[in-house]
């Protein structure tokens, strides 16, 4: 069996499964088990394939037809052009959460103090780290296990001191700071819409997807408490639902914040910006 033909039964057994990317996923499958990136797939696509890579790879199409995520599978996810280590006890970085990364490196100013609450896999602390080392950045996340992740990414892509860690709720590590920018990816998925996701969700920690109140509770939280946390001149920024524009704007007018809200390259609601009214 040559490469190519792999790929074509490993993609059917994909397809069987209803799986959305089969000839994708089968790739970066193969190539995970055969240690190269995915381009030699094409290269090699005439080359007999070892037999015992093969099986390994049928392996992990069987995991990905349980829908099993294929970052878990692989135990990594690209974000920012970086690659993050990631396991079941953090959420999987998505493309879309790349829009607060730039909006963070926009509004921080040089030297400033950034704060990421609930950063999961650390993507957009250690992100942030590595494109501005003048940052003095700082990082929660109420799971312990997921601030493990976060440390081993941080030591790896942007050095063990790049970004201070600590566990707790929110705000509550670092309740006797104040900074300039904080950042946040909160869980704000309704958990009535739970049946109806995408059975990979499942996969996920339901700490770091779900809310209370239709997906609302730790947004009103983080929105209610920033203003005693950031700097006269700071700035808040947050990952919304795409429904949830109105909702942003009137809870950052009840604590006192100008609000914009920003579209992701879909056109949806994504990022809201929250700045003290004048």
């Amino acid at each position: 069996m040559t490469t190519g033909e792999a790929i074509r039964e490993l993609a059917m057994l994909l397809s069987f499964a209803d799986v959305e990317t089969p000839v994708l996923d089968a790739e970066v499958l193969l190539a995970h088990c055969l240690g190269v990136e995915r381009y030699r797939l094409v290269v090699d696509a005439d080359r007999p394939l070892d037999p015992a890579a093969f099986r390994a790879a049928r392996r992990l199409i069987r995991r990905r037809c349980a829908r099993e995520p294929v970052a878990y599978i692989v135990g990594s996810k690209e974000f920012y052009s970086l690659d993050f280590r990631v396991t079941r006890d953090v959420l999987i970085p998505r493309p879309e959460t790349e829009l607060l990364v730039d909006m963070a490196l926009y509004h921080a100013r040089p030297g400033a103090a950034l704060l990421d609450l609930g950063t999961g896999s650390g993507a957009i602390a250690i992100s942030l780290a590595r494109n501005r080392p003048d940052l003095k950045i700082y990082a929660s996340d109420i799971s312990p296990a997921a601030l493990r992740v976060a440390k081993r990414n941080c030591r790896r892509i942007a050095g063990p001191r790049a970004v201070t860690f600590r566990a707790g709720d929110l705000f509550a590590p670092f309740s006797d700071r104040r900074f300039d920018v904080i950042v946040s990816n909160p869980p704000y998925v309704d958990p009535a819409l739970g049946p109806s996701l995408r059975r990979e969700i499942s996969f996920e920690p339901r700490v770091a997807l779900f809310a209370e109140d239709r997906g609302r509770c730790v947004l009103t939280r983080i929105v209610a408490s920033a203003g005693s946390h950031l700097t006269p001149d700071g700035v808040l920024l947050l990952e919304i639902g795409h429904d949830m524009r109105e909702f942003i704007v009137e809870a950052g007018g009840r604590a006192g914040f100008e609000v914009s809200v920003l579209n992701d390259l879909a056109g949806f609601p994504r990022a809201a910006l929250f700045k003290r009214q004048k």
